[in-house]
């Protein structure tokens, strides 16, 4: 028996989502079920994938981890990396692959995750980047969002920024840092675009409830917009009051970039 970590990349616009949804004619196919059939199909197993996280429809990774087990045949780590990805669609690409310990569990061994929110700032987004970004025409005050996510750091009930449909379960997380920054924008292979810049909003946790990362960064903006004052955020947390969130931000500007293991480093 061998377990395998894989550190994956993809583009979740055309997905479902990571989790593997009832089959349906209208729904689209999820990450999850595209990794697991070209997992059987180079295998001849029907592994179970296991990720850190379950990214919601049109969210995107560049660092999600998950962990399968075979029972016959092992296959070594560059194999199986080379010949997944030559089995999946471009859209999810396999940046590394880990034998890992057999008691290794990708959620439930996860330290911390980082998750970023872009936005393209300016009079037009950006073509190419606007699959993977937002778009906010205003003049955003960063250095304001900066402050209140700042805020966020520690350990909260994070209970507001959940979504409504969320399963019941314990809603205290901790940040551990957390900021909002520009950051150069600008197609590969040219220089930066002088009239778009990039605004990324960053946290990293212990872990994230349904929707929190997009109600954060929904919030952010309002403070950037000057709707709210900075202190917005502690304002949130002390009133439990899921009405103070700003709207949950769309999904195709999260990215989940990084998650961290005791056991296991790519």
């Amino acid at each position: 028996m061998k377990k395998y970590a894989l550190l994956l990349s993809y583009v979740g616009t055309e997905f479902c989502g990571w989790q593997t949804q009832p089959p349906s004619p209208t729904t689209a196919p999820s990450i999850q079920e595209t990794l697991e059939k070209a997992i059987a199909q180079m295998t001849q197993e029907a592994p179970s994938l296991v990720a850190s996280g379950r990214t919601d429809a049109g969210v995107h990774a560049s660092g999600q981890v998950a962990h399968f087990t075979l029972t016959g045949k092992s296959f070594p780590e560059y194999n199986l990396l080379r010949g997944l990805n030559t089995l999946l669609p471009p859209a999810i690409r396999i940046l590394g692959v880990k034998e890992a310990p057999h008691d290794f569990h990708a959620q439930h061994d996860a330290v911390k995750k980082q998750y970023s929110y872009y936005v393209q700032l300016g009079p037009a987004p950006a073509a190419h980047l606007f699959p993977l970004t937002t778009f906010d025409h205003r003049a955003l005050d960063v250095s304001a969002m900066d402050a209140g996510v700042k805020s966020l750091v520690g350990r909260f009930d994070f209970k507001p920024f959940q979504a409504s449909d969320a399963k019941p379960g314990p809603t205290e997380r901790e940040i551990f840092a957390a900021d909002a920054t520009e950051i150069p924008c600008g197609p590969p292979g040219f220089a930066a675009i002088p009239e778009i810049r990039l605004l990324r909003i960053r946290v990293i946790g212990s872990g994230f409830l349904k929707h929190m990362v997009r109600g954060i960064a929904g919030t952010a903006l309002q403070i950037g917009a000057g709707t709210h004052t900075t202190g917005r955020f502690s304002e949130i947390l002390r009133a439990q009051d899921r009405s103070m969130v700003g709207m949950t931000a769309p999904a195709q500007g999260l990215w989940l970039e990084r998650v961290w293991y005791e056991n296991l480093r790519f």
